[in-house]
């Protein structure tokens, strides 16, 4: 099976090769880069899970090859009590006009973050600004930063792409029962 993720970000293609390889076995995943169709910085739930399904759609059309295609998109979220970090994942499969989305990676960031990212500035940017580190969004991000390494993002992405997996491979499920 070959798989493309809509990005060429190695922790993301990093989190979808070893659980794509854990669901299925065998499998060759390749990232490509491809427009999420929304801004660098993605501000609600709506915008990151259009962003996830746009990825995916585009990926999988530019590799032919490709069985399936996933997009993964971070972004953030405002509720009452603050911001949340939300990751959103969609795979969609060649020849299905389905698409299996899972959420995830959810929690309050901090003020100092959060106050930053709703004055203007992208996530990666004030984590970079604050660790004093370069493209931290492709290292430990903000997952990993704010638990100083205890998660590291592909692992906690990966919790969510095998969701988003298992929805896919569990489509019939209903012929079961």
């Amino acid at each position: 099976m070959v798989i493309v993720v809509g990005t060429e970000n190695q922790i993301k293609v990093k989190a979808v090769e070893m659980t794509a390889k854990e669901l299925f076995g065998e499998v060759e995943v390749l990232g490509i880069n491809v427009s999420s169709g929304v801004s660098s910085q993605p501000r609600t739930d709506s915008e990151t899970r259009k962003g996830a399904r746009l990825r995916a759609e585009r990926a999988l059309q530019s590799i032919k090859v490709a069985q399936v295609g996933i997009g993964i998109e971070g972004g953030v979220h405002p509720t009452k009590n603050g911001l949340q970090n939300t990751v959103w994942v969609c795979v969609v499969e060649r020849g299905s006009k389905e698409h299996w989305f899972a959420n995830g990676v959810r929690f309050y960031l901090p003020k100092r973050i959060a106050d930053a990212i709703t004055s203007g500035k992208e996530m990666g940017q004030v984590l970079d600004e604050i660790t004093k580190q370069k493209d931290t969004k492709k290292s430990l991000g903000m997952v990993g930063t704010v638990t100083k390494g205890k998660l590291d993002r592909a692992s906690a992405y990966a919790a969510v792409i095998k969701l988003a997996l298992g929805l896919l491979h569990g489509k019939d499920w209903e012929k079961d029962y």
